[in-house]
C-alpha cells in the first residue's frame, strides 16, 4: 500500500508544481518557459529521491511504469496499481493547484490592480492550456515529436534505473526538462500519460480533439522503450 501512496503523492505533487509554475509564467511573466521545464526537472528528481525508495525508484508516470513492467521491475499487478494511483494523483493535484491557487492569485491580481477592471486567471483557462493538442504544428508532427521524447525519456530513465540507480534521479530530472522544453511548445503535452489525461477529466473527455491520440503514442512510445531497454541492458557476455 505504501508504494501505491507514493506514486499518488509524487504524481500529484509532480502536477502542482509544473501547473503553479505555468501559472506563473503566463500570469505574472515571471520567468520564461525554460524556467518552467527547469522546474519540472528540479521537481521529479526531488520526488524520486523522497518517494523513490518506496515504490521502485518513483515512476510518477503511467509511460515509465509501463516501460519498467515490460522489464520485469515491477509486476503487473504493481503496474495496474501504479497506474491507478498516478492517473488518480494527477487529477487530484490539478484540482489543488487550479481550485486553490488560482482564486489566490487572482484576489492578488485584483488587489494590486490600478484600473477599475482587472485581468484574471481561469480555471478553465489553465485545464485547456495544460491538454495537448497539435495547435503549433500538424497533427502527425505534434504526435512524431512527443512520441520521439517520450521515448527518450522513458528509455533513460528506466535504463537508470537498472544501471545506475543511485544517479536515477538526477538523470530522470535533466532528461525531463530538456526533452518538455522542446516538446511543451509543439504538443503542449509533458510526456507523461496521466498528466495529460486530468485536464481532459475536469473539461470533459469530449472537449479535446486530439487528446485520444497523444495518449495512444505515448502509450506505443513507452513500449518501445521498454524493448529497447532490454536490449541495451543485456550483460556483455548475451549480448
Amino acid at each position: 500500500m505504501r508504494k501505491y501512496l507514493s506514486e499518488f503523492l509524487g504524481t500529484a505533487f509532480l502536477v502542482i508544481f509544473s501547473t503553479v509554475a505555468l501559472i506563473y509564467v503566463s500570469t505574472f511573466s515571471i520567468g520564461q518557459l525554460f524556467d518552467v521545464m527547469a522546474v519540472l526537472g528540479l521537481s521529479i528528481a526531488m520526488l524520486m529521491f523522497v518517494f523513490g525508495p518506496f515504490s521502485n525508484g518513483g515512476h510518477f508516470n503511467p509511460a515509465v511504469s509501463l516501460a519498467a513492467a515490460l522489464n520485469k521491475q515491477i509486476s503487473w499487478k504493481t503496474f495496474g496499481g501504479y497506474l491507478l494511483s498516478q492517473v488518480i494523483g494527477a487529477i487530484v493535484g490539478l484540482f489543488v493547484a487550479v481550485q486553490t491557487l488560482v482564486p489566490v492569485i487572482n484576489t492578488q491580481m485584483s488587489s494590486s490592480s490600478t484600473s477599475s477592471s482587472s485581468s484574471s486567471v481561469s480555471a478553465t483557462k489553465i485545464y485547456e492550456t495544460l491538454e495537448p493538442a497539435a495547435s503549433v504544428a500538424s497533427l502527425p508532427v505534434s504526435l512524431t515529436i512527443e512520441a520521439v521524447f517520450t521515448f527518450l525519456l522513458v528509455f533513460v530513465t528506466v535504463l537508470a534505473f537498472k544501471k545506475m540507480p543511485k544517479q536515477a534521479p538526477v538523470v530522470a530530472g535533466l532528461t525531463l526538462t530538456l526533452s518538455a522544453f522542446v516538446t511543451y511548445p509543439l504538443t503542449g503535452g509533458l510526456l507523461n500519460p496521466a498528466r495529460a489525461f486530468a485536464p481532459a477529466i475536469m473539461t470533459g473527455l469530449g472537449s479535446s480533439a486530439h487528446l485520444w491520440f497523444f495518449l495512444l503514442i505515448e502509450v506505443i512510445a513507452a513500449a518501445l522503450a521498454g524493448l529497447a531497454v532490454k536490449y541495451f541492458a543485456k550483460d556483455e557476455a548475451a549480448a
